[in-house]
């Protein structure tokens, strides 16, 4: 049996769901362990019911009685120990309980089956507003529209700002604005941001549509219409990731900084075909 933990917010869940779906491929006894997401209130608990009307093939335990468990059973597979390797991913073990702790931030994880992991993230309409549902068919008619995701919010708190932060500030987004004009004629920003006062003050975008309707378990909504836009600018974040992902489309450009993380450029993260762009 494999265990693969989950935690985080949505972008994250659904890279950790993704690997779980390739893992599946080989072995048929894998779960996804929601044990610490009843004790993670970060952002909106585990979604992929909700948002995509996934089926259920979680796991919980009580959280002392898991890491007794887990200690005592379980080999554990830390995937920033893995440096990059594939092999404890996909090869058999002799040992019969394996559990599994990381983001899988990267579509290596998934690059064998990308039409099932667009298949099972499909938004469910259903659960969606009446003002979202509207903006998606303004989106789909529109052929020059472009997703831009800012995010400032939590990421200026002093625990996120010196790690990830700092990365996408005004520099990156004018670079990036610079790139996007080159290659999209007239391009209609839809602008999803949990400060859209600051893009207003900051960035020039003549025409623009900004989404701020979307709040707390609504939240996802966002990605969904950035899904449909024709093409993308990114931040450092798995929200807006996904938001590009997600765009089916072959001709799309996706721009995207060039480090995700202080500490790390965003080769790992970012689909050779997309552009990546300065930060400075």
């Amino acid at each position: 049996m494999r265990l693969i933990k989950v935690t985080g917010g949505l972008g994250n869940q659904m890279f950790i769901y993704a690997c779980y779906l390739q893992m599946k491929k080989r072995f048929p006894r894998v779960y996804i362990d929601l044990t610490d997401m009843m004790h993670y209130h970060v952002h909106y608990g585990y979604e992929m019911h909700r948002v995509f009307g996934l089926p259920c093939v979680e796991v919980c335990m009580n959280q002392v009685l898991k890491k007794v468990i887990e200690f005592l059973f379980f080999k554990t597979i830390l995937e920033r120990k893995q440096h990059g390797s594939m092999r404890p991913y996909t090869r058999s073990y002799l040992w019969p309980l394996i559990y599994f702790k990381g983001f899988y931030q990267s579509e290596k994880y998934f690059a064998d089956i990308k039409d099932e992991v667009r298949q099972a993230f499909t938004f469910d309409l259903k659960q969606a507003n009446g003002q979202s549902l509207r903006m998606r068919e303004q989106i789909d008619k529109d052929e020059h529209a472009v997703s831009l995701h800012v995010r400032r919010g939590d990421y200026l708190q002093p625990k996120h700002w010196e790690a990830i932060g700092c990365i996408c500030q005004l520099s990156y987004y004018r670079n990036a604005l610079e790139e996007m004009g080159k290659r999209v004629e007239r391009p209609r920003y839809y602008v999803f941001s949990d400060d859209l006062a600051w893009v207003k003050e900051n960035l020039n975008l003549p025409d623009a549509v900004y989404i701020d309707w979307n709040k707390g378990e609504d939240s996802w909504q966002d990605m969904m219409l950035m899904s449909r836009c024709r093409h993308h600018i990114i931040c450092n974040s798995t929200f807006s990731w996904w938001g590009a992902w997600l765009n089916p489309r072959n001709g799309k450009i996706v721009i995207a900084p060039e480090r995700w993380t202080r500490d790390a450029d965003s080769r790992e993260i970012v689909p050779a075909e997309w552009l990546r762009v300065s930060i400075k």
